[in-house]
């Protein structure tokens, strides 16, 4: 299909995308979940207090976590540092963060919509922006070889001691995804990012980006918060808000956005959650050019051409 002929057949496409229908229970879905991160859990009561004492030592909160999003400015976040998803080391021993529960429950309505693979066994996955280290190991514990990225040093350093202690093997590479790694492209079966890209200057660059890394055949999966109203809109506070966010998608505009990075407009799905934040999947068909390249912001790169 050329390049023109595939651009109008999807700028054909409906300004709505397609619900993801229920494939399993929430109940099945949750015990996949809780099976997957009890992998990962230690043997012993005591190695699980020792495994939790050393992280405490190594990476203390800088203030509580359920006070997190009230306690420091968003110009310090970089160097301020609160764990992120709470973690059950076994045993009773546990720690809370300040992102609480919600790798289990992004996971879990993931994997009850479809929009996650129950099994990820023999595929390369990249988590974008694993903070701590709690999608990391859901996403292992479902049987994928992961790759994570996390830009925030202290939480990178945090979540690569975690599986460390954990006996997981999977490199945490301290980065931002916008330094992009050529060599990446096609490599990935599978792109999780959750919490991310509504807190990125571009959301249209990072989707790019993962759409070059992933193999044709291959899935990206974005949670976000969602913006509401009908057609195309986001919402923006930049710093104004608590937690640097940016561009706030509603489900049309999340939608565009994976199609013009080039993800097949056919596949592309949209749940809005009970919360109101957003979920989306589409799958890249086959490799393809940027649909169009005015104002891209890497004028000139590899991510223009086919990826």
């Amino acid at each position: 299909m050329s390049q023109q002929t595939d651009r109008v057949r999807d700028a054909s496409q409906p300004q709505t995308f397609r619900e993801p229908r229920q494939i399993l229970s929430r109940e099945a879905a949750s015990d996949i979940v809780a099976h997957a991160l009890a992998k990962w859990e230690a043997a012993t009561p005591e190695e699980a207090r020792r495994i939790a004492f050393i992280l405490e030592r190594e990476f203390p909160d800088q203030a509580q976590p359920d006070d997190f999003w009230h306690s420091q400015s968003s110009i310090a976040f970089r160097d301020f540092f609160v764990w992120g998803h709470n973690h059950d080391f076994g045993g009773g021993v546990s720690r809370a963060g300040a992102m609480g529960p919600r790798h289990v429950e992004i996971t879990t309505e993931a994997i009850r919509l479809g929009m996650l693979p129950i099994n990820l066994q023999g595929k390369q996955v990249l988590d974008v922006g694993c903070w701590s280290g709690g999608d990391l190991l859901v996403l292992a514990g479902l049987g994928g070889q992961v790759t994570a990225m996390e830009e925030h040093p202290i939480a990178a350093k945090a979540a690569r001691r975690l599986i460390d202690l954990l006996g997981l093997k999977a490199p945490v590479i301290e980065t931002s995804l916008f330094a992009d790694k050529r060599e990446w492209a096609g490599q990935f079966d599978y792109a999780y990012c959750s919490g991310v890209i509504y807190h990125v200057t571009d959301p249209m660059l990072l989707l790019r980006i993962l759409f070059a890394y992933l193999k044709p055949g291959g899935d990206v999966f974005i949670e976000t918060k969602g913006a509401g109203g009908e057609g195309s809109i986001c919402s923006y506070s930049g710093t104004l808000e608590k937690g640097w966010n940016w561009y706030a998608p509603n489900e049309t505009a999340l939608g565009r956005w994976l199609v013009d990075a080039g993800f097949d407009a056919q596949t592309v799905q949209v749940h809005r959650r009970d919360n109101g934040r957003l979920l989306a999947c589409g799958r890249k068909n086959e490799v393809r050019a940027l649909r169009e390249t005015a104002g891209f912001s890497r004028p000139g790169s590899w991510l223009e051409g086919p990826v």
